[in-house]
């Protein structure tokens, strides 16, 4: 039963993607990266700010139908934020926190397209998940306050925090929610805005949850197309 329930589903894929037309790219674009940052102690209210950052990778374009394709990809995405806090000091009362985050993931969105004929091209909007892989990372800190000193420290990306004080931990999955919106030109050029919004907190650290998003437009083209 198994075997049969196997080579029914293959034999289901391979039709679909028989039937299916699909289009391979490469894309790129400007964003403004920020985070949600919240400490369970409520003396600490942050405030963040977004930072610029970049994206880039490749794509495919799976036409389901006349109207509506699948469309994956695979990119590098730089992500961070900026964040101002006034934390409890003991001998110099409170002190002002600057931190500068810079984050890097490779991400995996899964978008699902509807497509209408307008002029040219095609106007399309969608959503799906994302997940995304931190590969590397700094963050920078500086105290207003000369009992504490200021850090320039690596990322490490671990599920728990470390002991050591020369790292500083981030958990390695991120995962979430895009929407895309944006115009393709029947020769392959595609103009597109993002709005990408992390659902999974990426602090290891008791008491502190981090949530990524960001805002982006991006420029891609589709290579060639085959059925």
């Amino acid at each position: 039963m198994k075997k049969h329930l196997l080579l029914l589903t293959t034999a289901l894929s391979c039709g679909l993607f028989s039937y299916a037309q699909v289009s391979f790219g490469v894309k790129a674009g400007f964003s403004m990266a920020g985070m949600s940052h919240k400490y369970d102690n409520e003396f600490i209210k942050p405030n963040t700010k977004t930072v610029p950052a970049f994206h880039a990778g490749v794509i495919a374009d799976i036409a389901l139908s006349e109207n509506f394709s699948l469309q994956p990809g695979l990119f590098y995405s730089a992500k961070g934020a900026k964040m101002d806090a006034i934390i409890p000091g003991i001998a110099d009362g409170p002190v002002k926190v600057k931190s500068t985050i810079h984050l890097s993931y490779l991400e995996l969105p899964v978008n699902f397209l509807y497509k209408h004929e307008l002029g040219p091209g095609k106007i399309f909007a969608g959503a799906g998940p994302y997940l995304a892989y931190g590969i590397s990372g700094k963050i920078k800190t500086d105290y207003d306050a000369d009992s504490f000193v200021d850090s320039d420290l690596d990322v490490k990306f671990k599920n728990q925090r470390g002991d050591s004080a020369n790292v500083a931990y981030v958990k390695p999955f991120d995962a979430g929610a895009n929407f895309i919106a944006g115009y393709e030109f029947k020769m392959g050029l595609v103009f597109s805005v993002n709005y990408s919004l992390g659902l999974t907190n990426t602090s290891p650290y008791e008491g502190e949850t981090e949530k990524n998003h960001y805002l982006g437009i991006s420029v891609g083209y589709l290579l060639h197309k085959r059925k």
